[in-house]
């Protein structure tokens, strides 16, 4: 039987042979896949486990196209084929599966966030320490993703014999090239030195009540080149993140959580005045035992 089956294999002409070989490649993948969900799935239900949870979401879709393409690039070398159609085809796949590698990779990224997103959860009373780490997280998940992008490219980009003898004749010439390159990118870079010293030093954080500009409000989010700060009638500060290294402003929850504010009262000259303390104190009273309670 088994050698009827190599026979006939063998007797099958070269094209129907790659569509054989390719159509049980992709099925082996999406196979794999649905076994590795199943028993995600499986240890989701009897754990209740956040990290599971979220690596299904998470790397659900990207699984159904990587799996698939890794068992199509191993695959390759079994197919029948010139090397006019071979080296066109191989480097389609090696590409495809390139962007979805990197897919993956920022999935992971993403789970690891979220992972410790759900463990120190800044939805409370006193979280000083949540919103440091969120600043610092949310700061160098850009940073990688931004990397793995750029590596990404360069890897398909130096895979092309004629983009490699550009990039040669490129870096022959780098001397006055690279002084005008620097020269426009160092606005850049200060951005992004900034965004550093800021995730780490933390002058902000996410959450963070400031006065900047004459404007109150919270930090919203914190990017790699600007920061966003949501103004208390919710409106949009929109300021480059250099700003708060370079110039004064106010943080009115540098070392905690808990804000002062002003009240003010315009009364008339004839207003009881002990009758309005008397009222404070009361509702003071009121404030502390429900706290303490």
């Amino acid at each position: 039987m088994i050698s009827q089956i190599n026979e006939f294999v063998n007797n099958l002409p070269d094209l129907f042979f790659n569509i054989l070989i390719a159509f049980l490649a992709v099925l082996t993948g999406l196979v794999l896949k649905f076994f590795l969900r199943q028993i995600f799935n499986y240890y989701a239900r009897i754990s209740d486990n956040f990290l599971i949870k979220i690596i299904i979401k998470r790397l659900r879709r990207p699984m159904s196209f990587f799996l698939p393409l890794l068992m199509l690039n191993l695959a390759l070398p079994l197919m029948r084929m010139e090397e006019r159609y071979y080296a066109p085809v191989s480097k389609s796949v090696e590409i495809l599966f390139t962007i979805f590698f990197a897919i993956v990779v920022i999935q992971v990224i993403g789970i690891l966030e979220d992972y410790f997103y759900h463990r120190y959860d800044f939805h409370k009373d006193d979280n000083l320490k949540e919103r440091k780490i969120r600043t610092q997280l949310q700061f160098v998940r850009k940073v990688l993703i931004s990397l793995v992008v750029l590596i990404t490219a360069g890897i398909i980009l130096l895979s092309f014999e004629s983009l490699r003898k550009i990039g040669a004749g490129m870096l022959t010439g780098v001397g006055i090239g690279g002084i005008i390159i620097g020269l426009a990118a160092q606005k850049s870079l200060g951005n992004l030195l900034a965004g550093f010293q800021i995730a780490f030093t933390q002058p902000i954080r996410i959450d963070d009540v400031l006065v900047v500009e004459g404007e109150w409000g919270k930090v919203e989010d914190i990017t790699l080149t600007y920061v966003v700060l949501n103004i208390w009638d919710q409106r949009r500060l929109i300021l480059p993140i250099n700003y708060f290294i370079e110039k004064p402003f106010q943080n009115w929850t540098r070392i905690s959580s808990e804000l002062i504010g002003t009240v003010f009262l315009y009364l008339d000259y004839t207003a009881p005045v002990e009758k309005i303390r008397t009222e404070l104190s009361r509702l003071l009273d009121l404030i502390r035992c429900g706290i303490s309670g």
